[in-house]
């Protein structure tokens, strides 16, 4: 039986995230079967308009498209959790999607205990300057420490070799 059959893999679909895909798609090479897909919307992510000039508008007029707003936000993000979808299962996986609002830190480890994963993968930026002067902690971090099962960390650029 594969170590890590069912994988949790957190994307936010920045460049960080892609590279850790690559690793997910890896690891069907060592058995992994399915993967848990996860997107979680942060809740300030709402209250920030997505005009062209958003500084234009009143905020009479943000608040009055604050429902539009939200279900753009969604739409793109179900759409961009489609195109990861379609090329895990080109690659053999089988996909469980989750896109949820709330905090990631918590998010990430409670679909992991909730769908029974064997690992997350999930990437790390490492310590900004803002970050070292405030010893603010990151999502990777907090989830290392929460989570029951191994995370796998991606830190670097993925070399295939």
């Amino acid at each position: 039986m594969p170590l890590f059959k069912k994988v949790l893999y957190p994307t936010d679909f920045s460049e960080l995230a892609e590279v850790s895909k690559n690793y997910v798609i890896k690891l069907r090479e060592a058995g992994a079967e399915e993967v848990v897909l996860l997107h979680v919307i942060h809740p300030l992510e709402f209250s920030l308009p997505q005009f062209d000039d958003p500084f234009a508008l009143d905020v009479a007029t943000i608040y009055a498209h604050l429902p539009e707003i939200e279900k753009e936000i969604i739409k793109r993000h179900e759409e961009l959790m489609n195109e990861i979808e379609s090329e895990l299962r080109e690659k053999g996986f089988k996909v469980d999607k989750v896109l949820v609002v709330g905090d990631p830190k918590e998010e990430i480890v409670r679909v992991a205990e909730e769908k029974n994963v064997n690992v997350i993968v999930i990437g790390y930026h490492g310590k900004g300057l803002l970050e070292r002067i405030l010893e603010m902690g990151s999502t990777a971090k907090a989830v290392i420490r929460k989570a029951k099962c191994p995370v796998l960390v991606v830190k670097k650029e993925f070399r295939e070799e």
